[in-house]
């Protein structure tokens, strides 16, 4: 008597051989997702052309809507996204009702109750045919010091602008504490950032450093320095004026 066959001794191979089918049929139903709607109107090709060979402008213009409107909605369908079937299905439904009422000149009743197929038909084909994710959000807006972070970044990979690149990075910081004052730092940054660029540029090419650029650098980081220590004066002025008005106006109101 023969004994069981090998798929029955070996259960998972059945398993995985079905696993792999499903997988490979997923692949296919998302790969051809939405392929069928452009397929639906293909009879308005040969139509497109009849009636611009009658100078029908209603019929060229329902043709070419119920021409465009499927590929939006198949090109909608397959970004995947949280809705998109639904959007497809109403894009649908409106290129129906458009070549059946402006082309075929259907009364408004017929032809909302063939855009109301297209769209119910839509809905069939695809609602949880693949699943859908949502939309990604937004990247986030780049903040007025990003480009200068950036570029600054690349600079200090020279070890050799360690000091000066050191004192940027303290400007910058302060700064982002008070991006009103960045009007006053710009032209500052512009000319610092250029001249920094171009000698970590050379320093990476393999150039030596020539002798006046420990003094130079020196400069470079004094100017940053009397920099931040002239935001941060303007930033204490303007304290001790608030602290003055508000002092006086308590005076005046006779709490002090």
């Amino acid at each position: 008597m023969n004994g069981p066959g090998p798929g029955w001794r070996h259960p998972d191979a059945w398993r995985d051989a079905r696993a792999k089918l499903e997988e490979g049929a997923g692949r296919f139903r998302a790969g051809t997702r939405g392929l069928l709607l452009p397929l639906f109107t293909w009879p308005l090709l040969p139509d497109a052309v009849i009636e611009i060979a009658r100078g029908n402008t209603r019929g060229v213009v329902a043709a070419a809507l119920g021409l465009g409107l499927p590929l939006l909605a198949l090109r909608t369908l397959r970004r995947g996204r949280a809705g998109d079937t639904r959007r497809a299905a109403v894009l649908m439904a409106v290129a129906t009702g458009l070549v059946a009422g402006l082309g075929a000149q259907m009364g408004a009743p017929l032809a909302v109750l063939l855009a109301a197929g297209a769209w119910a038909g839509t809905r069939l084909m695809y609602d949880g045919a693949v699943p859908e994710v949502e939309a990604p959000p937004p990247p986030a807006a780049p903040g007025p010091l990003d480009e200068a972070r950036a570029r600054l970044s690349r600079i200090a990979a020279a070890p050799a602008l360690t000091g000066v690149t050191g004192a940027m990075a303290a400007v910058l910081d302060d700064l982002d504490a008070r991006p009103d004052r960045l009007p006053l730092a710009r032209r500052f940054l512009a000319v610092h950032l250029d001249g920094l660029e171009r000698i970590a540029d050379r320093l990476h090419a393999g150039a030596e450093p020539p002798p006046g650029m420990p003094k130079l650098l020196e400069d470079l980081q004094s100017a940053a320095e009397e920099l931040r220590a002239r935001l941060r004066a303007e930033e204490s002025a303007a304290l001790d004026i608030q602290v003055k008005v508000l002092a006086e106006r308590l005076r005046q109101e006779g709490y002090a």
